[in-house]
């Protein structure tokens, strides 16, 4: 698990490292960031020294102080407090996400349920028409409704689809047509 932030308590921290040097204090922070980052230490003194980034010597005088802020071995009791409620966190967002995505989901599904039985048994999709959707179109016409019957000289001649009274295509972009494309698959 990616853990790129680790909370420190400051005045707890202080409190209780007041007697470490400087050099303790870094091998410390070090040995918790590292604990923090892989959930445990191991318990090889060769490699708690790269760990704390001290030399081998000087980390075999330093073991018995540092030791004392951990228990059973190498186990840290407030870091692994940390990382149990750090998970339980995550696994509430976890579920929440889950309850979130799968409501979004039902309310997308009742929405196209609702839209496909408003607009027949099959779903309708825009087909684009290169004579009706040429750059250089006269789109152009009247917005009054004329009786039945009635011809515009100005509008095309119905053929196809339209003719024998279904509903005629409609000339869409391509971007459009992609787009209805993905949303249907």
């Amino acid at each position: 698990m990616n853990r790129p932030w680790m909370p420190l308590y400051v005045g707890d921290y202080l409190g209780d490292t007041g007697h470490l040097t400087t050099t303790q204090h870094g091998a410390y922070l070090l040995l918790m960031m590292h604990y923090w980052r892989k959930g445990e230490l191991p318990d090889d003194d060769r490699q708690l020294s790269k760990i704390a980034k001290l030399p081998l010597k000087t980390w075999c005088e330093f073991r018995s102080t540092l030791q004392d802020f951990f228990h059973q071995g190498w186990k840290h009791k407030r870091i692994d407090a940390e990382l149990q409620k750090m998970m339980r966190v995550s696994e509430k967002r976890a579920i929440a996400g889950q309850k979130g995505g799968i409501g979004s989901a039902l309310a997308r599904m009742k929405l196209e349920n609702a839209s496909r039985s408003r607009h027949g048994s099959s779903p309708a999709i825009a087909v684009q028409s290169p004579a009706r959707a040429a750059a250089n179109a006269d789109h152009s016409h009247s917005h009054k409704s004329l009786p039945e019957g009635e011809a515009n000289s100005a509008d095309p001649p119905k053929q196809g689809s339209a003719a024998r009274g279904q509903e005629p295509s409609i000339a869409v972009s391509p971007e459009l047509a992609a787009y209805v494309a993905r949303r249907t698959t």
